[in-house]
């Protein structure tokens, strides 16, 4: 077997990297701060501090927030290096994207082209959009997505959305999975280095296979749910105790909406 061509070895990363993010739940089974909060307590606490995120219109408040995040990551024992990448490209994605502004808004100069009110525009949205992304990266990471289902169960949520949302993740586990075993196969089968050109020839046949087999799989996993009573779940029943972590907890999101109300 020879060294991957660019096509196998972005694919097999990507897949690599998605299995990793969607089936990796160690962070959630640490002894940290909020792997001890109630799911449920968990989730109405992060809906309410992203609604007064994205609220904020200087770029101190969701610097602030930003800066938040990563403590409650230290006290939750996420890894730095994991949650900055997580959070630092969406962030760098949104600076692209809305850095246009920064000349385009009229007003004072602040260094050449570049304005006071567009310089303050851009910093506020990418800090948002941080803040933003580093909540829902710390939900994500420090709750099992069985719980994350069941809080949402237990709010009352539309059984058809919750079961959705269930399936997607469910099936996106298996869709990496037949994507990996392509890759490989593709790997194993291969005798000699590929151009560029061959490479970008065979990445369509890969694509449209992957398509057909997941298009099989998916009937495949329909029919198997439909044969053990179909997808309803049940409610979310776990006993769980207010502690120190939930008051900590719901004491820091009051404290945090509030400020936020005040400084609107």
């Amino acid at each position: 077997m020879t060294r991957a061509d660019p096509v196998s070895r972005s694919a097999g990363t990507l897949t690599d990297r998605a299995r990793g993010l969607l089936a990796d739940e160690r962070v959630a089974d640490r002894r940290g701060w909020l792997q001890a909060v109630h799911p449920v307590l968990k989730l109405l606490g992060v809906l309410a501090l992203l609604v007064v995120t994205v609220t904020f219109d200087r770029p101190g408040p969701p610097a602030a927030m930003l800066a938040m995040t990563v403590f409650a990551a230290v006290l939750s024992r996420v890894p730095l290096g994991t949650h900055a990448l997580r959070t630092g490209v969406p962030m760098t994605v949104s600076l692209l994207i809305v850095a246009p502004q920064a000349v385009l808004l009229p007003g004072a100069t602040l260094a050449g082209p570049v304005t006071v009110p567009g310089s303050t525009y851009v910093a506020t949205f990418t800090l948002r959009v941080g803040a933003s992304v580093s909540l829902l990266g710390l939900l994500l990471s420090t709750t099992r997505f069985a719980a994350l289902v069941g809080a949402l169960r237990t709010l009352r949520v539309p059984r058809t959305a919750v079961t959705l949302l269930a399936i997607t993740y469910r099936y996106l586990l298996v869709v990496f999975e037949e994507l990996s075993r392509l890759v490989l196969a593709r790997r194993s089968r291969r005798v000699r280095p590929a151009t560029l050109r061959e490479s970008w020839r065979e990445a369509g046949s890969l694509l449209g296979t992957f398509l057909l087999r997941a298009l099989d799989r998916g009937e495949r996993v329909g029919r198997a749910a439909r044969s053990r009573g179909g997808t309803a779940g049940r409610a979310y029943t776990r006993r769980q105790a207010v502690g120190t972590a939930d008051a900590a907890f719901a004491f820091v999101v009051f404290a945090t909406v509030a400020a936020g109300v005040l400084l609107a």
